[in-house]
């Protein structure tokens, strides 16, 4: 029995792991100097008005939290609904950061009712998470 693999996109790879370096260091300054930031301003402000003001970057933060999870839902939809229709995992013409065994058939058809599933608890918390947006902007 011969099993197909899907090859391994080389520059695929290469963006990922240069993305994920860049992204790292960035996420650390954005802490480091977040904390500084909000430090200066706690001290510069009253407390009220600090709270109003977290609020307001929080519900930002929510909806930009909302949004990616709301895209991430849309892509895994896609994927499913293409892995369905082709009965083939990963779908023809996609690019995989490892070799990867191609599924066929009624195996493709779970990955196919796997990715549906998550897609509908993305679009859930994408849901909750922009409910949680609208609450903090109603000061």
């Amino acid at each position: 029995m011969t099993r197909e693999i899907q090859r391994a996109d080389v520059r695929l790879r290469r963006t990922t792991a240069i993305v994920l370096a860049l992204a790292v260091p960035a996420a650390a300054a954005c802490v480091f100097f977040g904390e500084r930031w909000l430090t200066e301003r706690a001290a510069a402000v009253s407390t009220q008005a600090l709270v109003v003001q977290m609020r307001h970057w929080i519900g930002i933060a929510a909806a930009i939290g909302s949004t990616c999870l709301l895209a991430l839902a849309i892509h895994a939809l896609l994927r499913a609904r293409a892995a369905a229709a082709q009965q083939r995992w990963p779908v023809a013409g996609a690019r995989v950061l490892r070799d990867t065994p191609v599924r066929t058939g009624d195996a493709a058809l779970r990955t196919a009712r796997l990715l549906k599933l998550i897609s509908l608890l993305l679009f859930a918390f994408a849901g909750a998470t922009f409910a949680l947006c609208w609450r903090l902007f109603g000061v």
